[in-house]
């Protein structure tokens, strides 16, 4: 009874996010109409002239000093950086996102809007974890249109020490039936699916104790139950419970027929993972906008079917350089300016301290919607590491993978490849780690010749790295393997509390590898603690 009580509830919720969506989807056309005139508002508010000149960093900030919320970057690009969020910024933040899914629930036809939001399960600096932490118990109407908030419901953390956060995602999951799932970085979701399949009894026990001895049971998990309930969810449990075996999602959440998830850049091997999963032909996966924790990036727009990424975000003036040009003043675009087929980088402004910001980050223009471009995310602009002078880039790493799978074709697919500089003696010299990521339980063994063919590759790709190797001041390429979770949790200090939400396959990680083991190296010698850059 309190199951169909509930699903009444969550269509009521829908017709009314839809609703919303209809009056959202009518400001934001009137937003993308207007722009030429927001943008020139925007420059003057912030105080941008035609001299201003641009800049890689961020404002400096004192944590110990300011009494606002500090959110920290990845640390992928070098050293975390830290920015303030005040609860007005993070309002606008969440509202950006809110206002995405309500046009998206709108123009996509979306029915079953509950949504599960894969997030971190402890704060850790991140923006990530900002947005989605809560203070005391969420509403009962919220914990219906959004069950993963029950994660910060005080009473079920115990759950989480006792049996794990996979195991209590399984349950909310398959308790609420969502109609769509999320996460940020697709790397989260896809690791939630391989840990399901590859530890199943310790991800079920929850499920099967609910079941076999609901007695036992802590009454909140009863109280908890009664709030997000959806029908049919005791025959799914019994289910789970009864199966020895990983259960496909269309036995736990059958309502599920979307999920959302960033798609831009370097996460080809989490895609792929995920479109496993959550094949095509039954579920639609809608891209997300493209966001940094130092500002929202692009929106998403809906009138030609597939989204387009526009930069139009509210408090947020984007100017662009084209991808070769140099950082000045005088190269800078606006946006109604680019050409479709053109790659350029995307420079910000807003009310937060940012003037003129270079983000690093390359779009592609796609096509255009009215005047505007549709942005789709390349790679970052002069991602790189040089030990001696070699100026080993991302794109000569990317090139070097490349020719490197067509060396080895048993090279499985879902087997990503990634590199990082390391200080680990080997004949006294400092070298490169290629690291080979396999999902779940694939590990392929020590595949000999892979670390000395990538060593010839990136010979052939990087002169200097060539001259350096013959010259002796750099040693030869090691292999190491890794998990997709091992990689993440050997991941090097400095990193950021926050890159387990943010992980991306990278080319080439500009940071040194962390000292403690991986897997297993080629050469069974361990790493050492490398020294600092």
């Amino acid at each position: 009874m309190r199951a169909g009580y509930n699903d009444a509830l969550r269509f009521l919720i829908g017709v009314v996010l839809r609703a919303a969506g209809a009056l959202a989807e009518i400001l934001h056309r009137l937003r993308a109409r207007h722009h030429r005139l927001l943008w020139s508002k925007m420059r003057r508010r912030f105080g941008i002239f035609s001299e201003t000149e641009l800049t890689t960093e961020v404002p400096p900030l004192d944590p110990a000093s300011d009494s606002r919320r500090i959110a920290s970057t990845s640390g992928t690009r070098g050293s975390p950086k830290l920015l303030a969020y005040s609860r007005r910024r993070l309002a606008a933040v969440r509202w950006a996102f809110v206002d995405s899914f309500m046009r998206a629930f709108r123009m996509l036809g979306v029915r079953r809007t509950s949504m599960y939001v894969f997030g971190p399960a402890q704060p850790d600096g991140s923006l990530s974890s900002m947005l989605l932490s809560e203070a005391g118990r969420p509403s009962y109407l919220a914990t219906l249109q959004a069950p993963y908030r029950m994660h910060c419901w005080e009473p079920l953390r115990p759950l989480h020490e006792a049996y794990g956060l996979e195991a209590v995602r399984l349950w909310v999951l398959a308790v609420s039936n969502p109609g769509v799932l999320y996460s940020t970085n697709p790397s989260t979701m896809s690791i939630f699916f391989d840990t399901l399949e590859d530890d199943w009894p310790r991800c079920s026990a929850l499920v099967r104790d609910c079941v076999r001895t609901p007695d036992k049971m802590d009454p909140s998990l009863a109280a908890a139950t009664r709030r997000i309930a959806s029908n049919g969810y005791a025959r799914r449990l019994q289910r789970i419970a009864e199966s020895p075996t990983f259960l496909p999602i269309d036995e736990w959440a059958p309502a599920t027929r979307v999920y959302s998830c960033w798609t831009g850049g370097y996460l080809t091997p989490f895609l792929d993972r995920l479109e496993s999963r959550l094949p095509a032909s039954r579920f639609r996966r809608v891209p997300m906008y493209s966001m940094s924790t130092e500002t929202i990036e692009t929106i998403p727009d809906f009138r030609l079917g597939d989204p387009s990424f526009l930069p139009i975000a509210p408090g947020v003036c984007c100017e662009f350089l084209e991808s070769d040009a140099p950082r000045a003043p005088d190269q800078l675009l606006s946006p109604n300016e680019l050409s479709v087929g053109c790659v350029y980088e995307l420079v910000v402004s807003n009310a937060h301290g940012l003037r003129r910001y270079c983000t690093g980050d390359l779009f592609r223009v796609e096509r255009c919607v009215g005047d505007l471009p549709d942005l789709r995310f390349l790679r970052r602009r002069g991602l790189g590491y040089s030990f001696t002078g070699e100026k080993l880039t991302g794109d000569q790493a990317l090139l070097a993978y490349k020719r490197l799978r067509q060396s080895f074709p048993d090279l499985a697919d879902d087997h990503a490849l990634t590199c990082f500089p390391s200080l680990q003696p080997v004949e006294g010299l400092p070298h490169y780690r290629l690291v080979l990521v396999y999902p779940g339980q694939k590990d392929p063994g020590p595949v000999a010749g892979l670390a000395d063919r990538f060593d010839e590759l990136l010979s052939d790709v990087n002169s200097e790295y060539r001259a350096k190797r013959s010259g002796g001041r750099l040693g030869p390429v090691r292999l190491e393997r890794a998990g997709l979770r091992g990689l993440r949790e050997r991941l090097p200090r400095g990193s950021g509390p926050g890159l387990d939400s943010q992980f991306k396959f990278l080319p080439l990680y500009p940071r040194l590898w962390e000292s403690s083991e991986v897997g297993r190296s080629a050469s069974n010698r361990q790493p050492s603690a490398p020294h600092s850059v």
